[in-house]
């Protein structure tokens, strides 16, 4: 076959594929009409009021843009009607990549694609968060996705697929107080759903206190035994931490009682400073901190350190920091323990109005006394310092090994 004949042949294929690809591209960027029902997942009753945004994601160069392209609100009856439209494309290149309704959500949240509801879940559960705008509180926001593939990485619990536009039932579930009222949904994937996210609910309802917090760890746990459950465990002292971030009751923190003998009126001819006290129990993971000191008026010469945990704590143990020059293993009467060297500086202004510094040797020895972790802090050397170190080893026996 001759050159020219060739070429021939070649501009007529491409002539023919253009029209293809701009018939391609303009359809991609139709956005149908989405209408239906939102309905009670529990009970099947139509629910009022409940927001439904339409939004789309494209891409930008390397990036992907979301926004809003209508709104709509369930009516009496429950139904919704979101009107069509299209996305007007700058290029080729400038195609819808996914759309999605967001239902019980506020308008504000774009930028997520799909994963918007399990977002909002997964950090405020108790849709309670001070200054953040939030659906109807009786219902989990939703998303509805229209392409299959469109729920694989988002928690699907708050995400469901939806092939039709028309007449599409959206089945909310509620928040309720207790799970066992998921039950009564037939659908065995909605039921699975319902229960998911109540009892991810559910855990933040346990705050405040040691006790109760180990009451939502166990609910977290339950929830999916996976991803969601370590997210639940992270997010939930987070939670329990700032409750000035979210409209909840503080539950008031009172100190521990200092045990008997830890912070003693004097040691070694070394009288205490009046600071022992032992702190609040830590609600996360049930320690105490308590703090004391020795020394005279006007200068702390010996600080005394406890870290308590619950009895039974998994994974507790010693650091071993042997590779270090500055720690070394001694054994004293009363245990094994590791003494640390380290140093500090003090100064203070001279009469030319130089700074004159100090170095200190300072020397710390640390110990397990069974669940209870034991520091005794020399600043200085001191003729003393075996006389105080013997006094807490006695007190709080060494169970280093």
């Amino acid at each position: 076959m001759r050159l020219p004949v060739i070429r021939a042949l070649i501009i007529i294929m491409c002539l023919c594929l253009v029209p293809n690809i701009k018939a391609h591209y303009l359809a991609a960027q139709v956005i149908l009409p989405v209408s239906g029902r939102v309905v009670d997942g529990v009970t099947g009753m139509p629910v009022e009021g409940v927001s439904l945004t339409l939004q789309i994601s494209t891409y930008e160069g390397f990036s992907v843009h979301t926004e809003v392209k209508n709104t709509a609100t369930s009516n009496r009856a429950g139904r919704f009607s979101l009107v069509g439209t299209s996305h007007p494309a700058t290029s080729p290149l400038d195609q819808i990549r996914s759309y999605w309704l967001t239902v019980n959500e506020t308008s504000e949240e774009t930028g997520l694609e799909e994963n918007s509801a399990a977002t909002r879940v997964l950090y405020n559960p108790m849709s309670n968060r001070r200054g953040e705008a939030v659906g109807d509180k009786r219902y989990f926001p939703l998303t509805v996705t229209f392409r299959p593939d469109g729920c694989d990485r988002v928690w699907v619990a708050t995400c469901i697929y939806i092939a039709s536009r028309a007449d599409i039932v959206v089945r909310l579930i509620p928040v309720l107080d207790d799970v066992y009222g998921c039950n009564a949904i037939g659908d065995v994937r909605l039921r699975e759903n319902c229960r998911q996210l109540n009892t991810y609910r559910a855990a933040f309802l346990h705050v405040g206190t040691y006790e109760e917090m180990k009451k939502g760890k166990q609910l977290c746990a339950e929830v999916d035994g996976d991803v969601i459950s370590s997210a639940c465990l992270y997010e939930l002292p987070v939670y329990d931490a700032n409750p000035q971030a979210y409209d909840r009751q503080v539950v008031p923190q009172m100190n521990e009682p200092v045990p008997e003998g830890m912070f003693p009126d004097s040691i070694a001819g070394l009288p205490a400073m009046n600071n022992g006290h032992c702190g609040p129990q830590i609600s996360n993971d049930g320690r105490v901190n308590c703090a004391g000191g020795y020394g005279t008026v006007s200068r702390q010469l010996v600080a005394v350190y406890f870290e308590r945990w619950p009895e039974n704590t998994p994974g507790l143990k010693e650091g071993s920091h042997l590779q270090d020059p500055d720690v070394n293993e001694e054994v004293h009467e009363g245990g094994k323990v590791l003494r640390y060297l380290g140093k500090w500086y003090s100064g203070v202004q001279g009469a030319d109005g130089s700074n004159v510094q100090t170095e200190h040797k300072a020397t710390s020895y640390v110990w397990f006394s069974a669940n209870t972790i034991v520091e005794v802090l020399f600043y200085d050397p001191m003729p003393q310092q075996e006389e105080v170190l013997s006094y807490y080893l006695q007190k709080f026996p060494s169970t280093s090994k």
